[in-house]
């Protein structure tokens, strides 16, 4: 029933619009044929009756005889009739040639439906509604249906090639419907017309890894490494080849890509990560923290531009306290961006750890002199207070600016 209706509400708007495309065109001309004439003789007319009051004034003062102005009068009259006649006939003559434009305006809804409905070129109109309602129905569909269905849009969308919203709606309901070949290759057309889109070059590759079974083979890999020369910091790639090191057991490479992961990730998703590199940490000999621990992605921002040797400081200090670290790792600018793990065995001194105070600040600087010290030329970023009595999530700290500019 639904459908009858939508069907026919489509037909009857372009009933009215097809009509109203064909009144476009032959109202200009009626109106034209209507008052040529009128407005031609209106012309004669008033031509002939002043050349009449000239010859009259020339008669009335004696420039004309009697004989000379009935002569001229009789030519005007005669010149006004010739004048009307062929007017006349010029018009009966056009009548012939805009029968024309007016068939032409006739097949412009013939054409409309020739050009949109299924039995004709298919351009979409018609088909493109029948099939978005189908996709945005709340109804339940069987998977052949809608696959059908998403085939035949496909489909249309050879027919438009500008139409990029809907190629990207097919590429997006392939992937729903499981159908990653297709998938793939939608999003590889898009890609073809936007080349520099990270976020299609990442569908793609995602789509690929799907299709050959969740394994990098050897297209999956090309894909993903175009997608990280795009994105390094493409988290569902990052995932993917930190879950194919873990199956592979390069424990190493599946921690370096989590972490980097985890330093863009949010929410629930960098929950998932972060219990992937706690289940990885153990295997690797480090045996889990005791006591107080703060975990810290630490990046360092592309405008920065500093030696890939030069040391970072990520440290713990007492806000209320003295100013010695409570806890400090040393690494290279070359090991970022990375998860780092603060807690109660770095402490310098005894008593002087995290355990002994709950407000707390991270910071991580680049050194430019390579000692611990700070200097206005140091590039730092700070945390905000950390209250370590409660749970404490992931810090992310992005090295970006000088201390001297801060």
């Amino acid at each position: 029933m639904a459908d009858l209706s939508l069907m026919t509400s489509f037909w009857l708007i372009a009933l009215v619009l097809g009509a109203g495309a064909s009144a476009f065109v032959l109202l200009p001309l009626f109106l034209q044929r209507a008052g040529y004439l009128e407005d031609r003789e209106g012309i004669n007319v008033g031509l002939y009756e002043e050349r009449l009051s000239e010859l009259e004034s020339q008669y009335a003062e004696g420039e004309l005889t009697e004989a000379d102005f009935t002569l001229l009068r009789t030519e005007l009259q005669q010149n006004l009739l010739s004048d009307t006649g062929d007017e006349r006939a010029k018009l009966v003559a056009s009548a012939s040639i805009g029968k024309l434009p007016m068939a032409l305006a006739m097949l412009v809804p013939v054409f409309a439906f020739f050009a949109y409905a299924d039995l004709g070129l298919s351009w979409g109109a018609l088909t493109d509604l029948e099939i978005s309602q189908e996709l945005k129905s709340d109804e339940p569909h069987g998977d052949g249906i809608e696959l059908s269905t998403l085939d035949k849009l496909a489909e249309s969308m050879n027919q438009q090639p500008d139409n990029h919203e809907g190629l990207y709606m097919v590429a997006q309901s392939y992937m729903k419907l499981s159908e990653y070949e297709k998938a793939a290759v939608a999003f590889d057309k898009l890609f073809s017309i936007y080349p520099g889109d990270a976020g299609l070059a990442s569908y793609i590759a995602e789509s690929l890894f799907l299709a050959d079974e969740r394994k990098i083979t050897p297209r999956v890999e090309a894909a993903i490494q175009k997608t990280l020369a795009l994105n390094p910091h493409d988290i569902t790639m990052l995932e993917i080849k930190g879950m194919d090191a873990f199956v592979k057991g390069d424990l190493e490479m599946a921690l370096e890509y989590f972490s980097k992961g985890l330093v863009t990730a949010e929410g629930r998703r960098a929950e998932s990560i972060k219990q992937a590199i706690e289940r990885i940490e153990p295997q690797l000999g480090e045996t889990p923290s005791s006591g107080r621990v703060i975990q810290v992605l630490v990046e360092v921002a592309e405008s920065v531009k500093v030696d890939s040797t030069s040391a970072v400081f990520i440290f713990a200090k007492a806000l209320s306290g003295p100013p010695m670290p409570l806890a400090v790792q040393r690494l290279k600018v070359a090991g970022l961006p990375t998860l780092v793990k603060l807690d109660e065995s770095m402490a310098m001194m005894k008593g002087m750890g995290l355990a002994n105070f709950d407000q707390v600040q991270v910071v991580a600087r680049i050194s430019s002199s390579g000692i611990a010290n700070a200097s206005p030329d140091d590039y730092e970023a700070k945390s905000g207070t950390i209250d370590l009595t409660a749970t404490v999530p992931v810090i992310k700290l992005k090295i970006e600016k000088k201390i001297r500019d801060q």
